[in-house]
């Protein structure tokens, strides 16, 4: 188990599996030491247990969680981390996390400390310093004898010190490049010239609530509407639509319920980030960040909402 101040979560390192996957501090509850889950059931994704769990509205006097393919489909894991769902894992979060306090505290004391003693010694080398800068002490006149006065020493001769020229003028700051458009994803490219990289899977048993949507076609909402909160994605998204239009894709939506080849049917109330239609065929693509492993699971339940469909998982930060 990992633990820092500044990721925003906890970094779960399992066996089998060769990277650690990473729990934000919303998935976590250390304070729930009660709980029951919804059902045995285990659902393709985390998205689709919550909406489960708040349709359920469970009047229950403590908190309910359900099971979800997390980390890909390589973990079984409840949509809470707490006492009550992971006690071992719950447990050892406490024991990082007080850990990682004993930690800062004593780095914030030698911190500290240095701090201290570097401030000590500025103000000794300041004074010395200033003694060493003072003007050096003029011999006093030389007396002679009785009735006699000391030559009148001349006064050293003026150098005047050669004028520095003045510094150019600072060249003006050349104008900020203008970035260029961003290029379409190199997946999406790759699967319409006949090789998509994502790989296909069997379709399986469909959410009842995905079976039971009335197949009315809703009408196209405007394609600049985001499919989430990364401007990244977002950003990534609208190159990829440009790139579509130029190749003659059709049926172009995005972020909008799961619809079959030529708008057909609606066959989910999930909704792909992008469908759209080429060649005979139609496409969904979902993107996702390096951590957050939800892409086979969106892939999942599209592909059993509609076996003929083509699914393209891409990775944006």
């Amino acid at each position: 188990m990992g633990f820092g101040l500044t990721a925003g979560g906890y970094l779960l390192y399992c066996e089998g599996l060769p990277l650690p996957v990473f729990v934000p501090e919303s998935h976590v509850d250390l304070g729930v030491t009660s709980a029951e889950p919804l059902h045995a059931s285990i659902y393709p994704d985390r998205d689709t247990a919550l909406a489960d769990l708040v349709a359920s509205d469970s009047e229950a006097g403590h908190p309910r969680y359900a099971w979800y393919r997390g980390a890909g489909g390589a973990l079984i894991v409840p949509t809470l981390f707490s006492p009550a769902t992971t006690p071992r894992i719950a447990r050892t979060m406490l024991e990082v996390r007080a850990h990682l306090a004993q930690t800062t505290q004593h780095e914030l004391k030698v911190l500290l400390l240095s701090l201290t003693g570097t401030k000590v010694l500025q103000g000794v080398f300041s004074r010395v310093l200033r003694v060493g800068s003072e003007p050096e002490l003029r011999p006093l006149p030389r007396q002679e004898g009785p009735g006699r006065q000391a030559p009148a020493s001349r006064p050293p001769a003026e150098r005047s010190a050669p004028t520095a020229p003045e510094p150019a003028p600072a060249p003006p700051a050349p104008p900020a490049p203008v970035p260029g458009a961003l290029a379409p994803s190199p997946s999406l490219v790759q699967a319409l010239s006949g090789g998509n990289p994502t790989p296909s899977v069997v379709p399986g048993p469909r959410l009842p609530r995905d079976a039971a949507v009335k197949p009315t076609v809703p009408g196209v909402k405007p394609l600049q509407r985001p499919v989430g909160s990364s401007s990244t994605q977002n950003a990534q998204v609208r190159a990829d639509i440009q790139y579509l239009r130029d190749k003659g894709a059709t049926n172009i939506r995005v972020n909008q319920q799961q619809l079959t080849y030529n708008n057909g049917q609606r066959v989910g109330v999930n909704r792909p980030d992008l469908q759209f239609d080429y060649r005979g065929r139609h496409y969904h693509v979902e993107y996702d960040t390096p951590m957050s492993g939800r892409g086979p699971g969106h892939q999942s339940r599209i592909t059993s909402n509609d076996p003929d469909a083509a699914v393209i998982l891409l990775i944006v930060p």
